[in-house]
């Protein structure tokens, strides 16, 4: 009795919390009492909700309760096994966090797309997305590369540098298949480039280094040493000298649990944390963070947020997913650079500080910015895109990063009409009792 009386006194002292880093998402808040949500239903499933995000000591008793699970049964020394995992929900709601005195609108919609592919492999703990590529629609990603490279012919160079899934590299022979379809997607976009577009073999320069830790084993993202093999290949692409990791400043963050954990709560997972280390530029920069369609309200920000720990400890390359972020070197050669990604480009884009006077990333999921504007206004010399083998064969995607340069107004349009549809369904949940 005395434990139940004090869970339950703990539940109205404790401190609310607003997000949960390690589940990379806000946590439910009280909700308001109006009569339409009462005689519908909603805020009960709310109350519901906020009960179960709130409680105390929830993290522990969800970790107890994983490893209940985890030793039932017979245990052998090499596990391995394929989850089916179910397609997570989207979040329309977006937070203000601050990291290393910055403050930031990060954006949770979306937070595991990239992550999610239905089956997914855990072998000793490492989990690898399964999904084999698509040939047919990677060409389609390279016909739109090439429409951008005939409108900015003889002024502004256009690069392909996209990495192949993780499941390119699962340390088990049967699974060679995948390694085989991812070439042969990637190979689909080089087949298809035209208009003098270039392409960088970043499979290839990552096939030099299977003994080095590409892909984190927790996370669906790659390791900075991932990264930073892309980024050879980028180089070797457009004739460039790569800067040595050694002449970097080396850091390492520890017990990092990512996206690939948080989908399949695995304690095989849970046991075997990355450590994320990580390669700082020695050159000067100067980055502005601003918002997805235009330039008023620029925030001061950073090329790594150092603080970001733990769960969101991939935050640390350009703090995150930012619509557009501006890095300015103290390198005065007059190039510019524009990279079009999506959270995959964060940790590749760091490196490019190393040869650009001026840095320009923008997420083509939550940018609306007109790319031929962008290029033609600043001057860019390359534009590279630089994103996930996922996004790179998804018609939406790449639909999307086509309209942001060739049918601008209509992104906008499909955006204004997304903000209108969560208005109204945060109106509907929260309207006003009628009155008499």
């Amino acid at each position: 009795m005395l434990a139940v009386f004090s869970g339950g006194l703990s539940f109205f002292i404790l401190p609310k919390k607003t997000i949960s880093f390690s589940e990379k998402r806000t946590l439910a808040s009280l909700p308001k009492l109006h009569w339409n949500n009462y005689v519908n239903g909603k805020w009960s499933d709310s109350i519901d909700q906020y009960v179960n995000d709130q409680s105390p000591f929830r993290f522990e008793m969800v970790k107890l309760a994983s490893s209940i699970n985890y030793y039932r049964g017979i245990h052998l020394a090499n596990r391995e096994k394929v989850l089916v995992v179910a397609k997570p929900q989207k979040r329309t709601d977006t937070k203000i966090v601050t990291s290393d005195s910055i403050s930031r609108k990060t954006n949770t919609e979306e937070v595991f797309e990239e992550a999610y592919s239905g089956n997914m492999l855990i072998i000793n703990g490492s989990v690898f997305t399964l999904n084999r590529g698509n040939p047919k629609m990677a060409s389609m990603f390279g016909k739109m590369l090439s429409k951008y490279a005939l409108e900015l012919t003889g002024k502004t160079r256009v690069i392909s540098c996209v990495p192949p899934l993780s499941c390119a590299y699962i340390p088990s022979p049967k699974y060679n298949d995948y390694k085989l379809k991812n070439k042969e997607t990637l190979l689909s976009i080089k087949q298809s480039l035209s208009n003098g577009a270039l392409f960088c073999d970043v499979q290839d320069e990552l096939n030099k280094h299977t003994d080095e830790k590409l892909f984190f084993s927790t996370d669906h993202h790659w390791t900075a040493r991932g990264a930073y093999y892309a980024y050879v290949a980028f180089c070797h692409g457009v004739g460039l000298e790569p800067v040595p990791l050694d002449n970097m400043e080396r850091r390492v963050k520890y017990d990092f649990l990512g996206s690939l954990y948080q989908l399949t709560r695995d304690k095989s997972v849970e046991n075997n944390p990355d450590s994320m280390e990580y390669f700082i530029p020695r050159i000067q920069t100067n980055a502005i963070h601003y918002g997805p369609s235009d330039f008023s309200k620029p925030l001061k920000g950073s090329v790594f947020c150092h603080g970001c720990s733990g769960g969101n400890s991939y935050s640390t390359f350009l703090c995150g997913d930012i619509p557009l972020v501006k890095i300015k070197t103290n390198i005065k050669n007059g190039k510019k650079v524009l990279v079009i990604k999506n959270s995959m480009g964060n940790a590749f884009t760091v490196y490019l500080v190393n040869h650009y006077e001026e840095v320009y990333a923008v997420d083509f999921r939550y940018a609306q910015h007109n790319l031929l504007t962008l290029i033609k206004q600043n001057a860019i010399n390359d534009m590279v895109f630089a994103l996930g083998l996922h996004g790179a064969m998804a018609y939406g995607t790449i639909q999307r990063m086509h309209d942001l340069g060739f049918n601008n107004e209509l992104v906008r349009k499909k955006d204004a009409a997304l903000k209108d549809t969560i208005l109204q369904i945060n109106s509907s949940a929260t309207s006003t009792m009628p009155s008499k």
